[in-house]
């Protein structure tokens, strides 16, 4: 059993994210907080394996991870972002942070990462492969991408959101593979969040908060 702790400043993506780990029967998140300052006092109190922690924090999570390391070498620390900057990957490089992951990672490889870190690997995004801008991440979508992702974080069903918007869905369906491609994202439901966090969307009700902090969010 792998014993983790969560540090993210956005309180549904770090429900999410300790729910999806702890369905897997390897992984046990005993403690999650919103600022990077309380990963130091938990590590030492809780005495985890690893850290997963935001790089984008009320606090810097990596400056914070940088101290973890020095002062519990031990303690494995994954920083996550939604930012592909090469000199963020190499600040954590210098900062012997273990792993580096992007936010829009699915839940397999964040699993298989989270696994070979602990095992003494560490784990890279070769920014070449990542040129998405996440700053212009809708910008790149067709008027008829937006209008089907807005109609979505407002009904949260594809049936819907095809007589919404008056298409089939084998149509609706080509048009997410599109977004899919254009965005990076797998999934509809991370992609909404992340741009409802990134202040791209308003959440429309709070329906969508409840799916995101209790329902299957498909990660």
């Amino acid at each position: 059993m792998i014993d983790i702790i969560v540090i993210d400043n956005l309180k549904l993506l770090r429900n999410m994210l300790c729910e999806a780990l702890n369905n897997d029967k390897d992984f046990n998140v005993i403690a999650d907080a919103s600022d990077a300052k309380e990963a130091l006092s938990l590590c030492e109190r809780k005495k985890p394996d690893l850290v997963l922690m935001a790089a984008e924090n009320n606090s810097n999570g990596i400056s914070y991870g940088e101290i973890i390391k020095e002062q519990y070498p031990d303690i494995k620390v994954i920083i996550m972002t939604d930012i592909p900057d090469i000199t963020l990957i190499n600040k954590s490089k210098k900062s012997n942070i273990d792993s580096l992951v992007y936010k829009n990672i699915n839940k397999e490889s964040l699993n298989r990462i989270i696994r070979t870190t602990m095992q003494g690997y560490s784990t890279y995004p070769n920014i070449k492969d990542n040129a998405i801008s996440q700053k212009n991440i809708l910008t790149r979508l067709s008027d008829k991408e937006l209008e089907i992702l807005t109609s979505y974080s407002r009904l949260l069903d594809r049936e819907q959101v095809a007589k919404a918007t008056e298409i089939s869905q084998r149509t609706l369906n080509t048009h997410i593979a599109s977004i899919y491609d254009k965005t990076g994202f797998d999934n509809l439901n991370k992609l909404v969040i992340h741009c409802i966090s990134n202040g791209y969307l308003t959440p429309p009700h709070l329906k969508i908060c409840w799916l995101f902090l209790y329902g299957d969010i498909g990660l």
